[in-house]
């Protein structure tokens, strides 16, 4: 039997194709594609018991396959990647097609929503050194995208950007000479306060920066990318659980979702050179 994962790319590959289509012809696209790549997991290898390697040797897709197929067509449904119908004359299913949201999604190259796995795999290739909380958090908020909690997509997300701004703020810390400052960054690690934060990480790679202390390939585009974490946070504390905001939506999390990747890529760059780097303070570049 072929990985749902595998089965879910192809899936959307051919939907990518053909935008409009039937379930019978998800099934012979995604067929020829799986002849095409060789990806018979059986094929030219002694079949694991109770495995049926007469599909493998026929090249066809086995029943399991099939039943797979249908499963994620309607997880695609679920998630409006996906909606029945062809147009006005085949409104039902077993006829499919992109949603204009499914149309965004597979027109961005970036990690997506709709693979958890494959999403948590390309920052685990990324950034080997993820923190395991954050993992976490991020794996939980993809989770409840999928089912469409955005609120609580949204408080996930917020979480692990927090989990990302003090990881990159523990790092400043060893950079900081002046005392007070030092001092006052320490505590802002065990009662976190935002604004003070931001000033203290902004300021102290600015330093670095203006001093030509850290290169600029390291701390290219920091700025921006801390500024898209801690936008994450404020959705999180304020539109996702103020009962006065409540202006969390689908695109809104999508777009943290897809920023999230780059952001966390770069504080992990950072994170790496100010921990290498601890006498960088006090010598030029």
């Amino acid at each position: 039997m072929i990985d749902k994962r595998v089965l879910r790319d192809l899936i959307l590959e051919v939907m990518r194709r053909t935008p409009r289509t039937q379930f019978n012809s998800i099934l012979n696209d995604v067929e020829n594609l799986v002849i095409q790549r060789d990806l018979f997991p059986n094929r030219g290898a002694k079949p694991a018991p109770n495995i049926d390697a007469r599909y493998s040797r026929e090249r066809r897709l086995e029943p399991a396959d099939k039943a797979q197929i249908n499963e994620v067509v309607w997880d695609l449904i679920v998630e409006r990647i996906l909606t029945p119908g062809y147009d006005d004359s085949n409104p039902n299913y077993p006829f499919v097609r992109l949603t204009s949201f499914g149309e965004a999604v597979l027109s961005d190259s970036a990690p997506h929503h709709y693979d958890p796995e494959g999403y948590l795999e390309y920052l685990n290739t990324t950034i080997p050194d993820l923190d395991p909380v954050l993992k976490q958090y991020l794996a939980e908020g993809l989770g409840c995208f999928r089912r469409g909690l955005y609120f609580a997509s949204a408080v996930m997300i917020g979480a692990a950007s927090e989990k990302a701004v003090l990881v990159l703020l523990k790092a400043t810390v060893s950079h900081i000479s002046d005392l007070q400052k030092k001092e006052a960054a320490l505590q802002l690690l065990e009662r976190p306060r935002l604004p003070a934060i931001f000033g203290t990480i902004t300021e102290t790679l600015s330093s670095l920066s203006a001093r030509n202390v850290i290169p600029y390939d390291v701390h290219q585009g920091s700025a921006e990318h801390l500024m898209s974490l801690f936008e994450m946070i404020r959705v999180q504390r304020n539109d996702a659980v103020h009962p006065a905001a409540g202006q969390v939506d689908r695109t809104k999390v999508f777009l943290s979702l897809q920023t999230l990747p780059a952001a966390l890529q770069c504080v992990s760059r950072l994170v790496a050179w100010l921990d290498q780097n601890v006498s960088a303070p006090n010598r030029r570049g």
